[in-house]
């Protein structure tokens, strides 16, 4: 892992599974497709609307495992299974997450840009 942000070995693995050009896509994506749920996170907890954070952190867990971003993952599994009130969420918690999102997305792209060590297909194997 990177500093313990990303999964380096999954992303390795990706990378070579998919090929350079999916891959690189899905690097480029992963801004969008980590801050949707993040943003509904935010709005969920702003509204304290229970359910929708609990979803919200449920689609933030999954993209960001699906992304190699394992500390965003766990952070957002650890606040899917937190039992105290939404109310209870402080705004500092919401803002460690939000800045967790930004490093994943600095280690990830950091990652994309790296040469690997083993070559990797132009086309998914």
């Amino acid at each position: 892992m990177a500093n313990g942000i990303i999964d380096c070995r999954y992303l390795s693995e990706m990378r070579h599974w998919v090929g350079e050009a999916v891959f690189t896509l899905l690097a480029e994506q992963a801004a969008d497709n980590l801050a949707a749920p993040l943003a509904d996170l935010t709005a969920a907890w702003r509204r304290s609307d229970t359910e929708s954070f609990r979803d919200a952190t449920h689609r933030l867990k999954g993209a960001a495992a699906s992304m190699g971003c394992t500390a965003l993952s766990t952070a957002a599994e650890g606040m899917m299974c937190d039992t105290r009130p939404i109310e209870a969420v402080s705004g500092a918690e919401m803002q460690a997450l939000q800045r967790l999102l930004q490093a994943s997305l600095l280690a990830l792209g950091a990652f994309a840009i790296q040469p690997q060590d083993t070559p990797v297909p132009a086309r998914p194997q």
